[in-house]
């Protein structure tokens, strides 16, 4: 039998389309695939981690800095507020 996973439960209850793409496809999917590699390229590849607490809270921190930074692509708006700016005008 077919499961139904969470995130199309949340967004069939948001009345959200929950569009699927091949894998490994970033002429569809170029701005995941660009967090991936940034994720990979300033974070993974840099530190180091001692234990699972450790990685979660150098994960957090990776986190934060990465949706509070300026974007060119977001007009020069970091993600967390250009988020701000929609969900205050939904």
């Amino acid at each position: 039998t077919k499961r139904i996973h969470y995130l199309d439960i949340v967004c069939a209850e948001l009345n959200i389309t929950h569009k699927l793409i091949r894998p490994r496809t970033p002429q569809h999917n170029g701005k995941v695939e660009r967090s991936h590699r940034n994720d990979q390229r300033y974070f993974y590849h840099w530190e180091k981690f001692t234990s699972v607490e450790d990685l979660n809270s150098k994960l957090k921190q990776h986190l934060y800095w990465s949706n509070h930074k300026p974007m060119r692509t977001l007009g020069n708006k970091c993600p967390v507020e250009l988020l701000r700016e929609k969900l205050a005008a939904a």
